[in-house]
């Protein structure tokens, strides 16, 4: 959930920051400027962990479907 909140927050704050392409600023400054503000640490920290959280849905899948009581042998 954490991660899906900072992946969400980081995305729109880039896409926000694209009307500095309008004022004058070129792509590679633009690029620096995501880089340098800290926007990507957090979509990089989002990212980190949704991956974190897929593997412990995988383990919980595998836990539960193998170790239920109802589960037929």
């Amino acid at each position: 959930m954490l991660g899906i909140i900072c992946t969400s927050i980081a995305l729109f704050l880039i896409i926000i920051y694209l009307n500095l392409l309008v004022i004058g600023y070129s792509f590679l400054e633009f690029v620096y400027f995501i880089i340098r503000s800290g926007i990507i640490l957090i979509l990089l920290l989002g990212i980190f962990f949704i991956y974190k959280g897929m593997g412990r849905i995988i383990r919980d899948e595998f836990l539960l479907r193998y170790s239920s009581k109802f589960s037929r042998k």
